[in-house]
Protein backbone atom coordinates (compact mmCIF):
# COMPACT_ATOMS: atom_id res chain seq x y z
CA UNK A 1 0.00 0.00 0.00
CA UNK A 2 1.19 3.14 -1.23
CA UNK A 3 1.79 5.85 1.48
CA UNK A 4 -0.52 9.40 0.68
CA UNK A 5 2.32 11.15 1.72
CA UNK A 6 3.95 12.63 -1.32
CA UNK A 7 7.13 15.04 -1.76
CA UNK A 8 6.73 18.56 -2.87
CA UNK A 9 6.71 18.70 -6.95
CA UNK A 10 9.94 20.63 -6.89
CA UNK A 11 8.94 22.84 -9.37
CA UNK A 12 6.69 24.00 -6.59
CA UNK A 13 9.17 24.70 -4.29
CA UNK A 14 11.66 26.79 -6.84
CA UNK A 15 8.78 28.80 -7.47
CA UNK A 16 7.69 29.52 -3.78
CA UNK A 17 11.49 30.53 -3.33
CA UNK A 18 11.33 32.82 -6.10
CA UNK A 19 8.34 34.18 -4.71
CA UNK A 20 9.76 34.87 -1.45
CA UNK A 21 13.30 36.12 -3.00
CA UNK A 22 11.26 38.53 -4.72
CA UNK A 23 9.49 39.45 -1.90
CA UNK A 24 12.48 40.15 0.03
CA UNK A 25 13.97 42.18 -2.68
CA UNK A 26 10.84 44.35 -3.22
CA UNK A 27 10.51 44.86 0.75
CA UNK A 28 14.28 46.07 0.64
CA UNK A 29 14.22 48.20 -2.38
CA UNK A 30 11.13 49.95 -0.48
CA UNK A 31 13.09 50.20 2.77
CA UNK A 32 16.20 51.47 0.64
CA UNK A 33 14.32 54.24 -1.23
CA UNK A 34 12.49 55.15 1.64
CA UNK A 35 15.88 56.01 3.26
CA UNK A 36 17.00 57.36 0.50
CA UNK A 37 14.44 60.00 -0.23
CA UNK A 38 14.59 60.67 3.74
CA UNK A 39 18.31 61.32 3.37
CA UNK A 40 17.70 63.58 0.46
CA UNK A 41 14.95 65.68 2.28
CA UNK A 42 17.68 65.75 5.38
CA UNK A 43 19.86 67.09 2.80
CA UNK A 44 17.81 69.72 1.20
CA UNK A 45 17.33 71.36 4.81
CA UNK A 46 21.06 71.18 5.40
CA UNK A 47 21.69 72.69 2.21
CA UNK A 48 19.26 75.49 2.67
CA UNK A 49 20.71 76.21 6.03
CA UNK A 50 24.32 76.29 4.23
CA UNK A 51 23.41 78.75 1.54
CA UNK A 52 21.35 80.98 4.64
CA UNK A 53 24.49 81.28 6.22
CA UNK A 54 26.57 82.03 3.37
CA UNK A 55 23.95 84.99 2.15
CA UNK A 56 23.73 86.12 5.32
CA UNK A 57 27.62 86.79 5.39
CA UNK A 58 27.29 88.43 1.89
CA UNK A 59 24.83 90.79 2.79
CA UNK A 60 26.56 92.31 6.22
CA UNK A 61 29.40 92.33 3.23
CA UNK A 62 27.66 94.52 1.65
CA UNK A 63 27.13 91.86 -1.41
CA UNK A 64 23.86 92.31 -2.22
CA UNK A 65 23.81 90.78 -5.89
CA UNK A 66 25.72 87.09 -4.66
CA UNK A 67 23.35 87.31 -1.18
CA UNK A 68 20.32 87.46 -3.55
CA UNK A 69 21.07 84.37 -5.24
CA UNK A 70 22.19 81.98 -2.35
CA UNK A 71 19.21 83.46 0.05
CA UNK A 72 16.45 82.59 -3.21
CA UNK A 73 18.30 78.80 -3.34
CA UNK A 74 17.44 78.76 0.71
CA UNK A 75 13.84 79.36 -0.32
CA UNK A 76 13.25 76.69 -2.25
CA UNK A 77 14.48 74.33 0.69
CA UNK A 78 13.32 76.70 3.93
CA UNK A 79 10.46 78.60 1.94
CA UNK A 80 9.03 79.79 5.65
CA UNK A 81 12.56 80.88 6.97
CA UNK A 82 12.24 84.39 8.60
CA UNK A 83 15.83 84.91 8.52
CA UNK A 84 16.24 84.54 5.03
CA UNK A 85 13.01 86.57 4.35
CA UNK A 86 14.28 89.37 6.24
CA UNK A 87 17.51 89.36 4.44
CA UNK A 88 16.21 88.46 0.80
CA UNK A 89 14.40 91.61 1.10
CA UNK A 90 16.91 93.93 2.54
CA UNK A 91 19.23 92.60 -0.18
CA UNK A 92 16.63 93.58 -3.08
CA UNK A 93 15.96 96.98 -0.93
CA UNK A 94 19.77 97.72 -1.28
CA UNK A 95 19.77 97.22 -5.20
CA UNK A 96 16.77 99.10 -5.81
CA UNK A 97 14.38 96.77 -6.12
CA UNK A 98 11.84 98.06 -4.04
CA UNK A 99 8.94 96.04 -5.23
CA UNK A 100 10.33 92.86 -5.09
CA UNK A 101 11.57 93.83 -1.38
CA UNK A 102 7.36 94.61 -0.84
CA UNK A 103 7.19 91.10 -1.70
CA UNK A 104 9.11 89.00 0.02
CA UNK A 105 8.39 90.96 3.46
CA UNK A 106 4.95 91.26 2.92
CA UNK A 107 4.94 87.13 2.37
CA UNK A 108 7.33 87.54 6.51
CA UNK A 109 4.50 89.19 7.42
CA UNK A 110 1.70 86.89 6.53
CA UNK A 111 3.76 84.12 8.00
CA UNK A 112 3.32 85.88 11.52
CA UNK A 113 7.02 87.61 11.25
CA UNK A 114 5.88 91.42 12.00
CA UNK A 115 8.75 92.78 14.20
CA UNK A 116 10.36 95.94 14.31
CA UNK A 117 13.52 95.05 11.77
CA UNK A 118 10.78 93.17 8.91
CA UNK A 119 8.85 96.73 9.58
CA UNK A 120 11.41 98.89 9.43
CA UNK A 121 12.97 97.71 5.63
CA UNK A 122 9.13 97.49 4.92
CA UNK A 123 8.32 101.09 5.64
CA UNK A 124 11.18 102.25 3.64
CA UNK A 125 10.19 99.86 1.01
CA UNK A 126 6.54 102.03 0.65
CA UNK A 127 8.66 104.88 0.95
CA UNK A 128 10.87 104.48 -1.98
CA UNK A 129 7.62 103.53 -3.96
CA UNK A 130 5.28 106.41 -3.03
CA UNK A 131 2.91 104.68 -0.62
CA UNK A 132 2.92 106.46 2.10
CA UNK A 133 -0.37 105.28 4.01
CA UNK A 134 1.30 101.78 3.49
CA UNK A 135 4.33 102.56 5.39
CA UNK A 136 2.65 104.30 7.88
CA UNK A 137 0.69 100.89 8.47
CA UNK A 138 3.67 99.03 8.41
CA UNK A 139 5.73 101.11 10.69
CA UNK A 140 3.12 101.90 12.95
CA UNK A 141 2.84 98.77 14.98
CA UNK A 142 6.71 98.52 15.48
CA UNK A 143 6.86 102.10 17.01
CA UNK A 144 4.61 100.83 19.68
CA UNK A 145 7.13 98.13 19.84
CA UNK A 146 10.04 100.26 19.95
CA UNK A 147 8.96 103.85 20.46
CA UNK A 148 12.94 104.91 20.56
CA UNK A 149 14.06 103.23 17.22
CA UNK A 150 16.24 105.93 15.36
CA UNK A 151 15.05 104.46 12.07
CA UNK A 152 11.03 103.64 12.85
CA UNK A 153 10.50 107.39 14.02
CA UNK A 154 12.86 108.71 10.68
CA UNK A 155 10.91 106.95 8.31
CA UNK A 156 7.24 107.28 10.07
CA UNK A 157 8.30 111.65 10.25
CA UNK A 158 9.16 111.32 6.29
CA UNK A 159 5.59 109.24 5.75
CA UNK A 160 3.87 111.65 7.54
CA UNK A 161 4.95 114.58 6.09
CA UNK A 162 4.57 113.36 2.71
CA UNK A 163 0.94 112.49 3.50
CA UNK A 164 0.86 116.39 5.30
CA UNK A 165 0.15 115.16 8.99
CA UNK A 166 2.46 117.62 9.70
CA UNK A 167 2.01 117.75 14.03
CA UNK A 168 2.67 114.15 14.06
CA UNK A 169 5.85 114.26 11.51
CA UNK A 170 7.35 116.62 14.03
CA UNK A 171 6.85 114.68 16.94
CA UNK A 172 8.53 111.59 15.10
CA UNK A 173 11.45 113.60 14.02
CA UNK A 174 11.95 115.46 17.28
CA UNK A 175 12.23 111.63 18.66
CA UNK A 176 14.41 110.95 15.98
CA UNK A 177 16.75 114.03 16.90
CA UNK A 178 16.74 112.84 20.39
CA UNK A 179 18.29 109.48 19.59
CA UNK A 180 20.62 111.16 17.13
CA UNK A 181 21.24 114.11 18.14
CA UNK A 182 24.13 114.39 15.50
CA UNK A 183 22.61 113.71 12.49
CA UNK A 184 22.04 116.57 10.34
CA UNK A 185 19.33 115.15 7.74
CA UNK A 186 17.06 115.03 10.63
CA UNK A 187 17.07 118.58 11.67
CA UNK A 188 17.55 119.05 7.72
CA UNK A 189 13.96 117.17 7.23
CA UNK A 190 12.83 119.01 10.40
CA UNK A 191 12.95 122.75 8.93
CA UNK A 192 11.22 121.38 5.51
CA UNK A 193 8.00 120.09 8.01
CA UNK A 194 8.48 123.33 9.97
CA UNK A 195 8.33 125.40 6.60
CA UNK A 196 5.61 123.77 5.23
CA UNK A 197 3.44 124.66 8.38
CA UNK A 198 4.43 128.39 8.29
CA UNK A 199 6.66 128.57 11.32
CA UNK A 200 9.27 130.20 9.16
CA UNK A 201 11.38 131.25 11.76
CA UNK A 202 11.93 127.51 13.78
CA UNK A 203 12.65 126.14 10.38
CA UNK A 204 15.30 128.61 10.03
CA UNK A 205 16.51 127.18 13.09
CA UNK A 206 16.68 123.60 12.12
CA UNK A 207 18.04 124.28 8.92
CA UNK A 208 21.41 126.56 10.12
CA UNK A 209 21.65 123.42 12.72
CA UNK A 210 21.78 121.11 9.98
CA UNK A 211 24.14 123.21 7.91
CA UNK A 212 26.67 123.56 11.39
CA UNK A 213 26.18 119.77 12.01
CA UNK A 214 27.21 119.12 8.19
CA UNK A 215 30.28 121.83 8.61
CA UNK A 216 31.75 119.98 11.20
CA UNK A 217 31.89 116.79 9.76
CA UNK A 218 33.57 117.97 6.58
CA UNK A 219 35.99 119.58 8.52
CA UNK A 220 36.65 116.44 10.81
Amino acid sequence: MKSEYRSPNPLSEVGFFVHAALYVIKRAYISATEGFNNFFSVNDELRGRYYRQRGVEHTRRGRYGLAVSLLEQTLEALPQDEETLFHLGFCHLKLDRPLEAIKVLERALVLGYGGVRVRSILGMAFLQTHEYDKAVQALEPALVEDPHNFHLNYRMAQALDHLKVYDRALVCFRNAAAVRPDDPKVYRFMGVTLEQMGRHEESVVQFRKAASLEEGFRSE
